[in-house]
């Protein structure tokens, strides 16, 4: 997209949390720092009946309670630019108004467009069509984003994406997980690829076990609705999850573009797999869940799970991969833990060496390792103690982008590195679904766990 073009984003859904939560502060950030052009418009589009000037006051509000930088002065000239359309998902001539009003705020010029589906997946089809035939025809330029969930299985997602490649070239379209757009998430790849001394360390033949935690502090809240139709299984192994797995595992391409990462990234993702037994499953539902409005009477739903994958590949064989997450945990942490294989003549008790990717409640790399304690007292002859080496991967200058804004920003720009393809969504579905195929047909135990805990009590038997 050029600079010099006047630029509009559109937001289908713009009434609802996510719009209100994460978007109107992406775009309020870009605006402050001056990374969105001169000319540009925010276009709100929603089904619920809201008056410009309400709307605006809406935008406003969400802005000054998010940490987003933005000064008064520029808030306010970006508020002027800010605009609603009512409208629904699946009417044509809604959308052929909604041309007609982006261009006439544009004094009849064409502009480039970003379109943003934060809607629920059963009217990203509605939606990406009806956009196709009236949007896209007048603009200079185009990208529509949706953000996952894409699809609720492997044939719903194939649906999707075959309907949207039915409308739109490849490069327009960006399937975005906002996870992706975190610095140390993104801290994974970049430090693999310009340290070559770290892709030394993680090698299948000189590791024990890797293990990726998300565990959460916070409960369902308002996304209880969707939440209970799909679990944390759909919510976040097949998306979140998986990706920090592919990152860390996948090979590092020698020609370092756009299709040879996300090659390598679909070949480690279609490797990975799920042994279909309950003994590498443990799902459990924390106390009072079934007693939250909006949950279905008798819900099963999991809200936590430690799954137990491996990857069928020779230099990964027999290398454990524990992915864990859960709500309304003891403590909100994310890292991805490379445990190293001991060497035979260390003692068993001895802990072994660690290379931590953590992404909360701290951002750092840190490589953990053991050596045997100096003490003077002698009876203590088996003593370790831990040098740890770390670097921190947060911020260091005086402004940084969040998540939603650097991902935006990427749209603009035309960078996909961080977003998703077609085949890696398809290989991610493959692994939920057999997950929940097993939890289905075996009948796996939903351990019941009190909140504020490490979850039911037995996930180390994964190990």
């Amino acid at each position: 997209m050029n600079k010099k073009n006047n630029l509009q984003i559109i937001i289908f859904g713009a009434s609802g949390d996510l719009a209100q939560l994460k978007l109107f502060p992406a775009v309020a950030e870009l605006f402050g720092q001056y990374q969105l052009p001169p000319s540009f418009q925010l276009i709100g589009y929603g089904r619920t009946a809201i008056a410009e000037t309400e709307f605006r006051k809406i935008f406003q509000e969400s802005v000054r309670r998010s940490a987003a930088k933005i000064s008064p002065a520029r808030l306010k000239e970006l508020t002027a630019d800010v605009h609603y359309f009512q409208g629904s998902y699946d009417n044509p001539n809604d959308f052929r108004s909604l041309e007609s009003f982006c261009s006439q705020i544009n004094h009849g010029k064409s502009s480039d467009r970003m379109v943003y589906l934060s809607v629920p997946p059963t009217v990203f089809g509605d939606i990406a069509v009806n956009s196709a035939k009236t949007l896209r025809k007048t603009s200079k330029s185009f990208r529509i984003i949706l953000e996952k969930p894409f699809g609720t299985n492997e044939k719903s997602a194939a649906q999707l994406l075959k309907k949207l490649s039915g409308h739109y070239p490849e490069e327009e379209v960006f399937l975005l997980d906002h996870f992706l757009g975190k610095r140390p998430i993104q801290s994974i790849l970049k430090m693999r690829l310009e340290n070559n001394v770290i892709n030394l360390m993680i090698r299948g033949q000189e590791i024990d076990r890797i293990e990726i935690l998300a565990a959460e502090t916070t409960a369902v809240g308002k996304r209880i609705g969707y939440y209970d139709q799909v679990g944390v299984i759909k919510d976040m192994v097949q998306s979140h999850l998986l990706q920090m797995l592919a990152l860390i595992t996948m090979d590092i391409p020698a020609s370092l573009n756009l299709e040879s990462l996300r090659r390598e990234k679909q070949n480690i993702l279609s490797a990975v797999r799920f042994s279909g037994r309950v003994q590498d499953l443990i799902t459990g539902q924390y106390a009072g869940y079934t007693r939250l409005q909006g949950v279905a009477r008798g819900s099963k739903t999991p809200t936590f799970a430690a799954v137990k994958l491996t990857i069928d590949r020779r230099d990964w064989f027999g290398v454990p991969v524990i992915v864990k997450t859960g709500k309304l945990l003891e403590k909100a942490v994310t890292r991805a833990t490379v445990v190293f294989k001991k060497m035979p003549f260390q003692e068993k008790n001895a802990p072994a060496n660690r290379l931590v990717f953590e992404m909360k409640p701290g951002e750092s790399l840190s490589l953990k390792l053991v050596q045997r304690a100096t003490l003077k007292d002698r009876r203590c002859k088996s003593c370790y103690e831990e040098v740890e080496l770390s670097q921190g991967l947060g911020c260091r200058i005086d402004f940084c982008l969040g998540d939603y804004a650097t991902l935006l920003n990427d749209v603009q720009h035309g960078d996909k590195t961080y977003f998703l393809s077609y085949p890696e969504i398809i290989a991610a579905w493959k692994i939920a679904d057999k997950i929940e195929k097993t939890i289905r047909q075996k009948k796996v135990p939903l351990q019941i766990y009190q909140t504020n805990t490490n979850g039911p009590d037995f996930p180390t038997k994964l190990h």
